[in-house]
């Protein structure tokens, strides 16, 4: 690529003609020889984009709505999204973001226990409309993959530039002897990737997917171990999970076990009692991972008696806040609607030193949604605003909303 008429440019005009690329391009470009490397890093540094929260939330058979809060105090809404559903059994839920861009998956359940399912994943970047649908994921003829969707998550890999959407299949007893992957840009089709690494590895339908600084992760069911997906080789690795995942007692559902990031690193949350939250951080994805008990956090009783406890994932932390996602009690058992509206709470909490100590929340503030907003299955995400193009697949349908 730096062939002799690039050579003869000014270094000058060569900077000029880099900054006009997007940041993924640039650090692509970072490859091509140690001149280019030198010059992006000094005279194209990146841009210090602000990070903003989304709020996701779900709604059966209705609507589901992205909302992006200012990064600044958090309150004042910066955007507001709208996903309807195309059927009234169906629900939208969003599978990750990465530059902008939104991976969506809609699924719409036959009527009837145990019944099929219609899946379409679709990404999309919400500011200049364009969006890209993918084709349906293969499935087996196996009674498990035919009544479940699966998981999906949507990465990034930094040094390739590219975008993959990863589809977790469940077979019997929850094994996963292969996962499916799509590369934006390169596919047509989704692509096998056998679980050699790890035979017999399977998947906590509890614990959501995740994908952090270019891999994906999901936990084992039986083992306690967590596997990971480079999106770069296509390997799959797989390592221990933090020790207080192995405390005896039940973990409750609405506050452990959830694999979140902290500020781009793979955060595992584990409720090791009814009023306590610890926050483990994986330190290296090498041969030899570490993991460092980064928040140890008490929740008042009573809260977590009225569902207040719940950590909100799979994006944990804003800056120097933690985010969580509490729900109101229902007053009115008649007019259940998802067990009550949500919330979303911003605390001011600092970092364990030494791998010890406990922190609390000094500082509170909730974020405010209407009260048809918060009505469903929240999720949050951070969000940045660019106009990063949707790369393109030959075969796949793309549309530009208006």
């Amino acid at each position: 690529m730096a062939d002799e008429g690039f050579r003869r440019l000014p270094d000058d005009v060569l900077v000029q003609i880099l900054v006009l690329l997007p940041t993924s391009s640039r650090r692509r470009f970072r490859l091509v020889c140690k001149q280019w490397r030198d010059m992006i890093n000094e005279r194209t540094p990146e841009r210090q984009v602000g990070t903003n929260v989304l709020a996701f939330i779900t709604q059966q058979g209705s609507c589901s709505r992205a909302l992006v809060f200012d990064n600044k105090d958090g309150l004042r809404r910066r955007h507001a999204w709208m996903y309807p559903c195309s059927h009234g059994r169906s629900k939208i839920d969003l599978v990750g973001t990465r530059n902008g861009l939104l991976c969506l998956h809609e699924i719409v359940m036959a009527s009837g226990n145990g019944g099929s399912f219609f899946s379409a994943i679709t990404v999309t970047n919400p500011i200049t409309g364009e969006t890209l649908a993918l084709p349906p994921a293969p499935r087996s003829w196996e009674w498990e993959q035919m009544r479940s969707p699966g998981k999906y998550s949507f990465g990034y890999h930094p040094t390739t530039g590219r975008y993959k959407v990863v589809h977790i299949p469940c077979g019997r007893r929850q094994a996963v002897d292969a996962l499916q992957v799509f590369t934006l840009g390169d596919d047509t089709a989704w692509r096998e990737v056998p679980v050699a690494t790890r035979p017999g590895a399977t998947y906590n339908l509890a614990c959501e997917p995740i994908s952090v600084d270019g891999r994906t992760y999901w936990l084992d069911a039986f083992s306690l171990r967590v596997m990971a997906l480079d999106l770069e080789d296509e390997r799959v690795a797989s390592f221990a999970a933090p020790p207080a995942a192995w405390r005896p007692g039940p973990i409750p559902a609405d506050a452990g076990w959830k694999l979140t990031n902290v500020h781009g690193r793979l955060g595992v949350v584990v409720a090791a009692e009814t009023a306590r939250v610890e926050v483990w951080v994986l330190d290296g994805g090498g041969a030899l991972p570490q993991w460092s008990r980064r928040h140890d956090i008490a929740v008042e009783v009573a809260a977590a008696a009225t569902f207040g406890c719940c950590i909100a994932a799979p994006q944990l932390t804003h800056g120097g806040c933690i985010l969580r996602a509490s729900r109101d009690p229902m007053r009115d058992w008649s007019a259940y609607r998802g067990w009550g509206r949500r919330r979303l709470h911003w605390h001011k909490v600092g970092s364990l030193t030494g791998g010890g100590g406990q922190l609390r929340a000094v500082k509170e503030r909730e974020v405010v949604m209407r009260e048809e907003e918060s009505d469903g299955d929240l999720k949050t995400f951070a969000y940045v605003e660019t106009v990063e193009p949707v790369p393109s697949n030959h075969g796949c349908a793309s549309a530009r909303r208006l």
